[in-house]
C-alpha cells in the first residue's frame, strides 16, 4: 500500500541548522524516469469517423539528487522533464512538470518549489494496476482525442505545481501531518511568478494527514485533505476542496477508495468525486479492477451539470526490474441533460522505470 514521507527519526532538529556541516563533494545528480507507451482500439459515440486504433506514450526524466551533511541534515533536489509535452500540440509549452528542492531532518520535511501541494502527495486513493491509466486521474485518456474526457478526480489539485512551500510532519505512532502555502496561483518563470494581480485563488493554504498502520499482518491507511483559497472577486465563492481516503491489504490483496468536494469558486458550483477498487498481486501478476464517478460542473462553465462514471480492468505482468506490461479494457459514460455518450477501451500498457 502507499508508504507516505518519513520515520519517525527522534529528536535531531537542534543540531540540524545550529553550526555549518560541510561535506567534501557537492550533491551530484543522477537521471530517473520513466516511459509508458501504449496501444488501443477505441470506441466513442458519435465518432464513427474517428480512426479507432490510436497509438499513445508519456514519458518523462527525473534529475534527482541529495546529500547528507555531517549534522544529519539531507538536502535533495529534483526536477522532471516531460519528454512528449509539446506545445504546438496541446498549446502549453510547459515542458518541465516539477522543480524542487528539499530539506528532510528530525524536524521532519521541508520542500520548497514547483510541486504539488500536501492534499495530493499523501492522498489515499484505490490502488492502480496500471503505471498511466486510471479510472480516477487518469494521465493517459484514451477517450480524450475523441471529445469525450474523463474529468473524475479524487485528489487535492487545485494548487497544481504552483510554486509553493510543503511541510510534513515526522510520523508518530502511524501519523502525519502537511501543510502547503501557494501565495499565487501559477508557475513562475525564471525569477517570481508573474500572476500577483490574480484575484481568485490566491494565498491557497492546505492541511493533510495521513494515519497508517500494521495489524496482526492486516495494512490500513487513511487520508484526509483540506484546501481553500481567497477570492477577491465580488459574488464569487472561495474555491475549497475535502478529501477522504482508504486503504486496506492482507496478503495478496489490497482494497481502497476516495472521496472529494470541491467548491470550484468561479462559479460558485460543487463537484463530488468518488472511486472504489482493488487489485490482486502474486508473484509476477497483478489484476485489478476499479470503479469511479462524479457529478457537477465539471466544465467549469456555471452552465449545467454533467455525471462521469468510469470502469477500468485488467492484467499486469511484471517481466524483470522496472518492465511490466499489461493489458486492460475501461468504459466511459458521460451524461448532460439530454446529451449521453459512451466510450470504450481495450488498451495493452508496457512500462520502463528507470
Amino acid at each position: 500500500m502507499r508508504k507516505v514521507l518519513l520515520g519517525t527519526s527522534a529528536i535531531i532538529a537542534a543540531a540540524t541548522f545550529t553550526a555549518p556541516a560541510l561535506s567534501a563533494e557537492r550533491l551530484q545528480l543522477q537521471l530517473r524516469g520513466y516511459h509508458v507507451g501504449a496501444i488501443a482500439f477505441i470506441d466513442v459515440d458519435g465518432a464513427s469517423d474517428a480512426n479507432e486504433i490510436n497509438f499513445g506514450s508519456d514519458s518523462e526524466v527525473h534529475f534527482r539528487g541529495a546529500i547528507t551533511l555531517d549534522n544529519g541534515l539531507e538536502v535533495s533536489f529534483r526536477a522532471e522533464l516531460e519528454l512528449e509535452d509539446d506545445g504546438d500540440v496541446d498549446g502549453d509549452p510547459d515542458n518541465i512538470d516539477e522543480v524542487y528542492v528539499q530539506f528532510d531532518g528530525g524536524f521532519g520535511r521541508l520542500q520548497f518549489g514547483q510541486n504539488d501541494g500536501v492534499m495530493d502527495q499523501m492522498h489515499i486513493a484505490a490502488p492502480r494496476i496500471f503505471q498511466r491509466h486510471y479510472a480516477n486521474d487518469t494521465s493517459m485518456d484514451p477517450f480524450r482525442p475523441y471529445g469525450l474526457r474523463n474529468r473524475i478526480n479524487t485528489f487535492g489539485e487545485f494548487s497544481g505545481d504552483d510554486i509553493k512551500l510543503n511541510y510534513f510532519t515526522p510520523q508518530m505512532n502511524g501519523l502525519q501531518v502537511g501543510v502547503s502555502y501557494t501565495p499565487n496561483p501559477c508557475k513562475n518563470d525564471t525569477g517570481y511568478a508573474g500572476c500577483v494581480f490574480e484575484e481568485f485563488a490566491r494565498n491557497y493554504w492546505e492541511v493533510a494527514a495521513t494515519w497508517e498502520v500494521d495489524v496482526n499482518n492486516v495494512e490500513i491507511g487513511l487520508s484526509v485533505g483540506y484546501g481553500q483559497g481567497e477570492s477577491d472577486v465580488s459574488s464569487v465563492d472561495e474555491p475549497t476542496e475535502l478529501t477522504f481516503g482508504g486503504e486496506i491489504g492482507f496478503g495478496e490483496f489490497t482494497f481502497g477508495g476516495s472521496y472529494a468536494i470541491k467548491e470550484t469558486g468561479k462559479f460558485n458550483t460543487e463537484q463530488d468525486h468518488w472511486e472504489v477498487g482493488g487489485i490482486y498481486a502474486t508473484g509476477p501478476w497483478t489484476f485489478g479492477l476499479s470503479y469511479a464517478t462524479a457529478d457537477g460542473d465539471m466544465n467549469f462553465n456555471g452552465v449545467s451539470n454533467q455525471e462521469y462514471a468510469s470502469v477500468l480492468g485488467g492484467i499486469r505482468y511484471t517481466y524483470g526490474p522496472g518492465l511490466a506490461i499489461g493489458i486492460g479494457a475501461q468504459t466511459l459514460d458521460y451524461d448532460e441533460g439530454s446529451t449521453e455518450e459512451d466510450g470504450f477501451a481495450i488498451f495493452i500498457e508496457h512500462s520502463i522505470a528507470f
